[in-house]
């Protein structure tokens, strides 16, 4: 009965703020009237709407109960005092005791030092900061969930008509669109590097809602059940495509997300927020808007992903409410480039074919996305600061994925810069093609074996375009990420037994899974740890979870089918771990044996060389393992400590530096004195003067994306090595703290 007569109570409230921002007049008069409204109804002496400037300051716009003189004139910057707090968290604060509350500034212009009690939340759409709703008390009030969750109801009704522009005057909206036309940069991080020239396309739905408020719940649950009848549809109609059954490849997720829309709870919130006057619109909405804020708070991977999930699930929701297409069409569109706040690796792989390039407002370099975009050659921009509030739909675009640079509706000086950047670039790959059946050998005579990098069917046609000698690296953790469970025994094998067809006799190197850190498989619930990159992942999940190392080895042996094969365990960090990991596998092919199963014409495990203390394991580790790999990513970050999460401290150490290449001198030297084969994988490998220094200084074997085969090949065709080398021993007796510029300068030299 209670919560009849609260929702009853909403419900008057939102008719009322509806009836004020439709009548005529100023959009000032409009604002006044409705911080009245909200503080007879929430029985506040005090309600407040602050609204944020494009300058990323908190101006009161309208008061009830404060100095009016104030209005306009009152500022607070993005986490400055409680109201700021509001808008850099985007949760509610509340307090009885407001001077106690800790942020408290008091602004005395306001006049508001004789009230204790204060409750704000944030106006928000869709995960824009719009402005903070405040009311406020003369006398010490407890507020109560249920009115911090009424005047988030409120606050997102502010919210929808704050995206039309109902209180700014037309002087402002003009100039916003005048703005949105204009030409718009912006600095990202680099995901993947590529520059692309195209068209923009939107992947999440340009919403506009003229009457968030509806009248009638019944009708808009009616509505909701609809859409999600038909969300439910056209999930079961991709889980039954002929193509998905099969690859099996994406089943598992779609499966979960059918399940996903069953979650009570979701339905729940969704129901209320309908109850207490919202339209289905607006309540799916402001449940998208809670879990962008959540995300924004959670720092495990894994349930990060899940919420991830909630979200594009949300966003299908509303294109169906609001009778937008659920799928974008981008055969029509020239070039097309994705603009999206984040996607998924299930999304990315279903447009593969068709994407010339993706800009994210948010993701990591190490996110499943990222992974998989590096994995299909697709150039990637990440945390592009603004780009889908700044971005319409078939805007001209250019990505810079080499600089980390976009360019929304650039000018033509800038396009015919770009485009003679492409040509030039496109010359050059054409060059590169006519040594594709040529060895990287050098002037002086020394051969390097180039290799490819790999982790979906999808890169393996690259093996033979680019005239790699083999997979370097085939990181079968890809396969696993995409799904929702651990891929069946079967499946596993099935899909080795391709990737070793697709190599044609050339060598393949698989590592089994590294999973933890950033890499969280959702069939195993990961460990809640402070810094994952050095906690439980890689070989100890491994070894922990040795039925799911047993399984894999498995399936390596029966897709091997008599072939040769190479396994590579991750993170190694001292002997017993790989000790424990190859006698797994031996023991395996023990029993296929004993079975009377195909076993490998030859096995050779070795080991990535990822943490320096492997570098000073006792001489019978070196005697025990078959190869070791130096994974240079992560190499590099324990190495300098610099987390290659964070991009303040990711950049700032130079691979070439002394210190660091006379630590893979030392690496080199121990595997030619065991004759230990050694080679380095890693995104350093794929960039030209990097690849140049480290087969400079002995690495024989180089594992790159496919793309970067052929400049490196040619590089290496016109140097000679042994004058390379000199010149990195004269900068390490000179103690120089890098080789890059003496490196520079004899390319130079060189190419004049």
């Amino acid at each position: 009965m209670i919560t009849e007569e609260k929702n009853a109570n909403s419900r008057i409230l939102l008719k009322r703020l509806k009836q004020a921002l439709s009548e005529q007049g100023e959009a000032q008069a409009r604002l006044d009237e409705i911080v009245k409204l909200i503080a007879s109804s929430m029985e506040s002496e005090v309600c407040s709407i602050y609204l944020r400037r494009n300058d990323d300051v908190m101006e009161l716009y309208a008061t009830e109960g404060l100095l009016t003189t104030a209005v306009h004139y009152s500022q607070l910057e993005i986490g400055q005092g409680l109201v700021g707090r509001i808008a850099a968290s985007a949760e509610p604060i509340k307090t009885s005791n407001v001077k106690k509350a800790k942020g408290f500034r008091y602004l005395p212009e306001t006049g508001e030092e004789k009230y204790k009690s204060f409750l704000g939340v944030p106006i928000q759409r869709l995960g824009k900061m719009l402005g903070v709703l405040v009311i406020q008390n003369l006398l010490e009030r407890e507020y109560s969930d249920d009115e911090v969750y009424g005047l988030e109801i409120v606050a997102m009704v502010i919210a929808e008509m704050a995206e039309l522009g109902v209180f700014t005057g037309s002087d402002d909206k003009h100039k916003l669109s005048q703005e949105k036309k204009a030409t718009f940069s912006t600095v990202g991080l680099i995901g993947k590097e590529g520059v692309s020239l195209g068209t923009t396309v939107l992947l999440e739905p340009q919403i506009k809602i003229t009457d968030p408020v509806a009248d009638n719940p019944i009708r808009e649950k009616a509505k909701l059940s609809v859409a999600l009848t038909r969300l439910k549809k056209e999930l079961s109609d991709s889980t039954n495509k002929k193509y998905l059954k099969q690859k099996g490849e994406f089943l598992e997720i779609l499966e979960t997300h059918k399940l996903l829309i069953e979650d009570k709870s979701w339905l729940n919130r969704m129901e209320e927020s309908i109850d207490n006057g919202l339209s289905a619109t607006v309540a799916v909405e402001k449940e998208q808007t809670a879990t962008k804020t959540r995300i924004a708070t959670v720092k495990n991977y894994y349930f990060r992903e899940r919420l991830y999930e909630f979200y594009e699930i949300s966003n299908t929701l509303l294109k169906i409410l609001t009778k937008q297409k659920s799928k974008l069409n981008l055969n029509r569109i020239d070039c097309p480039i994705l603009i999206a706040r984040n996607i998924s690796p299930l999304e990315l792989i279903s447009m593969r074919e068709h994407l010339n390039g993706i800009i994210l407002e948010e993701g990591s370099v190490g996110s499943h996305t990222t992974i998989v975009c590096r994995a299909l050659n697709i150039p990637l921009i990440i945390q592009a600061k603004s780009i889908t509030e700044n971005t319409n739909h078939k805007d001209k675009v250019i990505l810079d994925g080499d600089q980390g640079i976009v360019h929304i509706r650039p000018e033509e000086e800038i396009i015919r810069a770009y485009t003679s950047k492409l040509a030039m670039r496109t010359k050059a790959q054409k060059s590169f093609l006519a040594l594709r059946k040529l060895s990287a050998v050098s002037i002086d005579g020394i051969k390097i074996s180039l290799m490819i990098n790999a982790g979906l069917m999808a890169d393996l046609p690259s093996l033979v375009e680019s005239g790699a000698e083999g997979v370097g690296l085939y990181r079968t953790e890809l396969q696993f990420l995409v799904s929702n469970t651990v891929p069946k025994r079967a499946q596993q094998a099935q899909i080795y037994s391709k990737v070793l067809d697709s190599a044609r006799g050339l060598p393949v190197f698989f590592r089994t899974l590294d999973i933890g850190s950033d890499k969280v498989l959702p069939s195993i619930t990961p460990e809640i740890e402070p810094n994952p990159a050095l906690g439980w992942r890689a070989i100890r999940l491994s070894l922990e979870k040795s039925g799911v190392l047993k399984m894999q080895a498995q399936a390596l042996i029966r897709g091997a089918s008599g072939r040769k094969l190479n396994i590579v365990i991750p993170l190694v960090t001292k002997p017993s771990e790989f000790d424990q990991a190859k006698s797994i596998i031996l023991a395996e092919i023990a029993k296929e044996k004993r079975r009377k199963r195909p076993i490998p014409k030859s096995i050779k495990v070795g080991t990535m060389l990822e943490v320096p203390s492997l570098a000073f394991a006792p001489n019978s580790f070196f005697a025990s393992v078959d190869f070791i790999m130096v994974g240079g990513n992560d190499l590099k970050q324990f190495f300098f400590a610099a987390d290659r999460e964070n991009e303040k401290v990711r950049r700032r150490y130079d691979v070439l530096s002394t210190s660091f290449l006379s630590f893979l001198t030392l690496i080199h030297e121990k595997c030619e004195k065991f004759n230990i084969p050694l080679s380095f994988c890693g995104e350093d490998a794929g960039k030209p003067i990097e690849a140049l220094v480290l087969s400079a200084i002995g690495f024989k074997t180089l594992s790159m994306q496919p793309d970067c085969i052929g400049p490196i090949k040619a590089l290496l065709r016109s140097v000679s090595l042994s004058e390379v080398r000199s010149l990195i021993n004269k900068c390490m007796k000179e103690n120089t703290e890098t080789v890059r510029p003496k490196i520079t300068n004899y390319l130079a030299s060189i190419n004049k």
